[in-house]
């Protein structure tokens, strides 16, 4: 694995990395010679809503997610009436009811994201919370069939994820039969369930690439993002992405500017060993510090750029002989786009969630202001065999 400087000046390595050195942090889109697309609203919600996850099915329908793990929204999980608005739990009232007394088997502890796959059927990931019993309301992966509404298969992660880990975010891939799940919290890493069988395993947990960068650190201005509790905000394995082609996993931690892959092929070969894999991991180098990322049809990275409030597009390069990134700014600043985190890709359109983060999640952030809201831009063609990731 290439190795990784310790200090240096986060901004001059960003901007000297893609060509643009002197130009400033945010390259607006024009500056390249494309045209920003239009911000859409798709919807938005009040303070007893407080949107993260979202997906969007090949149909159209809208689905958006509100984890408890700092205040209880009045649904964990609905469906929302792009046209109205309405929001409809999912699958229904009862699984949206928290029962803390009772088996999680049948109810929503606290959903983090949500994926829609090639076949239109509709993960959910519920991360579960550190403040249960995780022996009866352990982490969850719950996969729906959107033509009926009915479960098709769960998978629970008692014996993989601890208290401490935080499962963060999902891919699926139905290529060569794994889900993906990030893990934020503890030592960083990935979860990965065989889909015919159920079996799990942690890979890359305290791996370089897995675990923040000490010496970077979300940033609010000239400030450093801070818990409630006062203490420096630290996030492991975060945004994660599929190629198109299922042959690499794209992914970073949240709150430095690293950007790593891997194979799949390693990464799903289970007689490697953790230094064998370790090996495998490509360093990609140092962009805008996203949250959720996603990658088009196109092979075109996408994610939230939350210290300056963008969305930026990243392309897959060569450069002196290995792989890198190249930037450019999707969706520059908006008045109401305020921390784009979570991501979905369908039907020629980009859907962002702003779910406010900066607003609510921290001592030292910014004043509450605004709905929290599903946005959409239009993407540039997209092919039509090759799915998001």
């Amino acid at each position: 694995m290439k190795s990784v400087p310790t200090r240096f000046n986060v901004r001059r390595q960003v901007l000297a990395s893609i060509g643009l050195l002197g130009l400033g942090t945010v390259l607006p889109a024009h500056a390249l010679g494309n045209r920003e697309p239009k911000l859409e609203t798709v919807a938005s919600f009040d303070d007893d809503f407080r949107l993260v996850g979202i997906a969007v099915s090949r149909t159209g329908r809208v689905f958006a997610t509100a984890p408890a793990s700092v205040k209880r929204s009045r649904y964990i999980m609905v469906e929302v009436d792009p046209a109205t608005g309405a929001l409809r739990p999912f699958p229904d009232e009862s699984w949206n009811v928290f029962k803390p007394a009772e088996s999680g088997h049948r109810q929503w502890i606290s959903v983090q994201a949500l994926w829609v796959d090639e076949q239109d059927h509709l993960w959910a990931l519920d991360s579960s919370l550190p403040s249960v019993d995780q022996s009866s309301q352990p982490p969850k992966l719950i996969e729906f069939d959107l033509a009926t509404n009915q479960i098709v298969r769960e998978f629970s992660y008692e014996k993989v994820a601890t208290p401490k880990d935080s499962l963060n975010d999902i891919r699926v891939d139905l290529k060569h039969g794994y889900a993906t799940i990030s893990n934020a919290g503890n030592q960083g890493g990935v979860v990965l369930t065989k889909l015919d069988n159920g079996e799990s395993r942690m890979v890359l947990a305290g791996d370089r690439s897995s675990v923040s960068d000490p010496e970077q650190h979300l940033m609010f201005g000239d400030r450093i993002a801070r818990k409630l509790d006062g203490g420096v905000i630290v996030l492991q394995t975060d945004g994660i992405a599929l190629s198109p082609d299922r042959a690499w996993l794209y992914y970073r931690p949240l709150t430095d500017h690293h950007y790593w892959r891997v194979p799949t092929a390693a990464l799903y070969d289970t007689s490697l060993s953790a230094d064998e894999l370790a090996k495998r991991v490509q360093y990609l180098g140092d962009y805008a510090l996203t949250g959720g990322l996603i990658m088009g049809g196109d092979g075109v990275l996408y994610g939230g750029d939350l210290e300056n409030r963008t969305v930026v597009a990243l392309n897959v390069v060569e450069r002196k002989g290995k792989p890198a990134l190249k930037q450019h700014t999707l969706v520059g600043r908006h008045d109401e786009l305020s921390w784009a985190d979570g991501f979905a890709i369908q039907n020629g359109y980009l859907y962002i969630a702003d779910s406010h983060l900066h607003e609510t999640n921290f001592s030292n952030g910014y004043p509450r202001k605004g709905k929290f809201a599903i946005f959409r831009v239009r993407l540039p063609r997209q092919p039509a065999n090759l799915p998001a990731g």
